[in-house]
């Protein structure tokens, strides 16, 4: 959208799928150098814990659409597709705590991940499972690491997409990455069951966990 329209300012926008209907989202131009971004989730740990929330992306789960609340926003499955399939989209990353009133977005990048969709083909996947991720940036309790290796889980009927800390013990063992050997345990980035003081995504009731899908510019 920036390189057809040159906007460059974090906003509520109106886009249009595939078919030309529109809907409503979050546009982020600001928090990443060179990167832009589209809303595609956002939830508050009490509102991740909601049973039509704990999903994948292949399930079409909305929210209510009117007004955008980043404590309580999914699109439907329809639009998240459009904008995947966009030219230019080939990233999809999760934040914690984005302020949308904020001209930046994020003061800093603790707990954050970045990951090309050509590493991860499972963004869609019915079932559920684990694939060792090549991310191209990850920040996890302010340990952080670029093309590292991590376990990321698809998602499914019952699961959120997210990172088991127990399993970035055990899985991908070929390229363990030594920080995390004392970040603790517990889901990150969805499908959460409990706070966790040392995630900023569920350290609070009110913590908010973002998704979002973009490209360079």
């Amino acid at each position: 959208m920036k390189e057809l329209t040159n906007i460059d300012s974090n906003g509520f926008y109106i886009l249009h799928d595939s078919l030309n209907r529109p809907f409503a989202t979050f546009c982020d131009f600001r928090s990443d150098a060179g990167f832009a971004w589209t809303l595609i989730e956002s939830l508050s740990l009490n509102n991740f814990k909601k049973p039509q929330y704990r999903k994948g992306f292949y399930y079409d789960s909305p929210s209510p659409c009117y007004p955008i609340d980043f404590s309580e926003f999914r699109l439907r499955k329809a639009n998240m597709e459009s904008i995947v399939r966009t030219p230019g989209s080939t990233h999809f990353r999760a934040t914690c705590n984005f302020n949308s009133e904020d001209s930046v977005g994020l003061q800093n990048h603790r707990d954050y991940i970045r990951v090309p969709f050509c590493k991860f083909p499972a963004f869609f996947f019915k079932g559920h499972k684990y694939l060792c991720t090549e991310m191209d940036y990850v920040n996890i309790q302010g340990h952080t690491c670029r093309q590292c290796i991590v376990p990321l889980h698809s998602g499914g009927y019952g699961y959120h997409p997210m990172i088991n800390l127990e399993k970035v013990q055990v899985q991908c063992r070929d390229h363990k990455w030594p920080a995390l050997v004392e970040v603790g345990k517990g889901y990150i980035f969805g499908d959460y069951t409990e706070k966790n003081p040392k995630f900023s995504c569920s350290n609070s009731t009110s913590s908010i966990s973002s998704w979002w899908v973009g490209g360079s510019f």
